[in-house]
């Protein structure tokens, strides 16, 4: 059976779209409404099928446009259309009996339109309710008007609220952000001052003895050795600890990685099964720390003879056929790259059996 394309899938995990859909149950009073008319079954029937119609469209709006929305979306426009039809396509079955939709039209109408549009458009609701049955020369039912003028202003108080906390949440990932890109900037700064420090303090001493050494090779060569015996020592902790301080700034890019995985594979006698070094994800830097911790697990525990390497956008998985874990369980290469996965907002699973294991990460495209 063909698979549902995951566009259409995901936003029914969401459950959000429940919330906006449980109103559904008010669709009872125009349902009521054509049970209880005097109309034949085949026009009953033109009846129930519009109810049922209008249902439906809502449901699917409510999934895949009113979840989460606080503010205009273009979607909006031929939802309201279809559902206004509908509507139009019950009045002459029901009467008035058919403004049983009207607050459905003007949910959508509240979040999905220009607020000044939404507003207009409510208020357009409203004056039908009142119109139509006048013209019509139907029995005006005020408090459906009343419940309608209610639904509506609520509808747009909501659309306020909702507003408001989207520019509150906006203003605070702004900040996180701000707060992110200061942060590093702070560290760049440091790893200057820190490089500058080590190298301005341990060249000025190479210097100084390596011109001391020059003068004494002649007069005392025994005291120009050991001086230059020092400068060495001296040029090797400089080494060492530049290493470690531009260390902590190195992440890993995911083709290097992978270059050195199939490399660290061959070595090993295991045959590699990788994606091309062109690959790019916006994740590449995250996997590119998971590729290399979990070929370094395969290479060194898994007594496996095959590796494959799967990744996309939002996954990577790294699967060997080796003989499982067993009952090692994770090691601190393993908590840590839980962590880091962790941190940037994804998750990682280990499975393992006697057929070998995979390590999987998951986790959101970041844009």
């Amino acid at each position: 059976m063909t698979d549902i394309h995951p566009a259409w899938r995901t936003p029914w995990r969401n459950m959000r779209w429940a919330f906006v859909a449980i109103w559904m149950l008010f669709l009872g009073y125009p349902l009521g409404a054509v049970i209880g008319s005097d109309h034949s079954a085949p026009v009953k029937a033109i009846g129930y099928a519009l109810v049922g119609a209008f249902a439906l469209v809502y449901l699917l709006a409510s999934v895949y446009v009113l979840s989460g929305r606080t503010g205009p979306d273009r979607r909006g426009v031929p939802v309201f259309g279809v559902l206004a039809l509908l509507t139009i396509g019950l009045l002459p079955i029901i009467g008035e009996g058919a403004f049983g939709t009207a607050p459905f039209l003007m949910v959508v109408a509240a979040f999905t339109f220009p607020y000044g549009w939404a507003a207009t458009t409510i208020c357009g609701v409203v004056v039908c309710a009142l119109a139509i049955p006048a013209i019509a020369g139907w029995e005006q039912d005020l408090g459906l008007v009343v419940v309608l003028v209610a639904v509506g202003f609520t509808m747009l108080g909501f659309r306020t609220i909702a507003m408001r906390e989207n520019e509150r949440e906006r203003a605070e990932e702004r900040r996180r952000e701000l707060d992110a890109e200061l942060a590093v900037v702070a560290e760049r700064e440091r790893v200057a001052r820190d490089v500058h420090d080590i190298l301005g303090h341990s060249l000025t001493v190479i210097t100084i003895k390596t011109e001391l050494a020059g003068r004494l090779i002649d007069l005392d060569p025994q005291r120009a050795k050991a001086e230059m015996s020092e400068v060495n020592q001296l040029a090797r902790d400089a080494l060492a600890e530049v290493r470690s301080t531009v260390g902590q700034l190195r992440t890993p890019d995911l083709p290097s990685a992978i270059a050195g995985a199939e490399s660290a594979l061959l070595a090993a006698g295991i045959t590699a099964d990788l994606p091309g070094r062109n690959i790019h994800t916006p994740n590449g830097s995250l996997f590119a720390w998971v590729l290399r911790e979990a070929v370094t697990n395969v290479v060194r525990h898994s007594g496996a003879s095959r590796c494959v390497v799967v990744i996309d956008d939002t996954s990577i998985t790294v699967r060997d056929n080796g003989s499982g874990m067993g009952a090692s369980g994770f090691g601190n290469g393993l908590r840590g790259l839980t962590e880091r996965v962790e941190s940037a907002g994804g998750t990682l699973s280990v499975t393992s059996d006697a057929d070998g294991t995979a390590v999987t990460a998951v986790t959101a495209v970041r844009t």
